[in-house]
């Protein structure tokens, strides 16, 4: 068993009722919080400091697998090449930059690892490779919308909105809302524009307001507004 069990992404928007703007700045403080930490752990891994390198492993390893699913199905090879990723990390670490966003810097060195890997496993082109995959978001027990808790009704539909989306869409939209990462850092995973990244994004959230309504709109860019644009 992989360290997923399936292949879901968990989209967390957890504000309850009266509780939205407090939620999302202890959040968005957090969040802050957290990219100082990764700052100092990457600063000292840098030095050599093998507690603060297994920090780094543990904080981001299921973070990392979870990304990976989205690239392909195969778990093997997704543990695979994150083992690869820090072997280099670690062989490299006097020459390697300090990351501005540890997050975006592992996931980029992820992709890299996984595309190499599946080129050699498969021996197919990228875009061939890619092709006979797709990914579920599923959303956490405790999600609530503003006015109160979900239905599970709503919780149906809204599942059922997320996972009608192009594998391109779900992708920038996970990347965006669960993983927190700016339209620059999305443009570059994705190898497209900064500018086609707010289009994806922008058409995604506009299919899925046809099926959910303005409700679901005004918590998805409340929580856009705290993560960093």
């Amino acid at each position: 068993m992989g360290l997923s069990d399936g292949l879901t992404r968990d989209l967390q928007f957890t504000f309850t009722s009266g509780e939205v703007t407090s939620e999302a700045e202890s959040k968005a403080g957090r969040r802050i919080s957290d990219e100082k930490d990764d700052q100092a752990l990457w600063g000292q891994f840098k030095q050599g400091n093998e507690v603060a390198f297994s920090a780094l492993y543990k904080r981001y390893i299921t973070a990392l697998f979870n990304y990976g699913e989205i690239i392909t199905s195969d778990h093997e090879l997704i543990e695979d090449s994150i083992h690869d990723l820090f072997v280099d990390l670690w062989n490299k670490r006097d020459t390697i930059a300090q990351a501005t966003s540890v997050r975006f810097y592992l996931y980029k060195g992820l992709k890299r690892k996984i595309v190499k890997n599946l080129k050699r496993k498969r021996r197919l082109p990228l875009k061939e490779s890619f092709n006979d995959h797709d990914f579920e978001i599923v959303l956490s027990h405790d999600f609530g919308l503003i006015a109160g808790e979900i239905s599970a009704l709503q919780k149906e539909s809204l599942l059922k909105a997320l996972n009608q989306l192009t594998l391109r869409q779900k992708e920038a939209i996970v990347l965006r809302f669960y993983d927190g990462l700016d339209f620059s850092e999305i443009a570059e995973l994705l190898e497209i524009s900064k500018k086609s990244t707010y289009t994806l994004i922008y058409r995604a959230l506009a299919v899925m307001k046809e099926n959910m309504g303005n409700i679901l709109l005004w918590l998805i860019f409340i929580h856009l507004y705290y993560v960093d644009i």
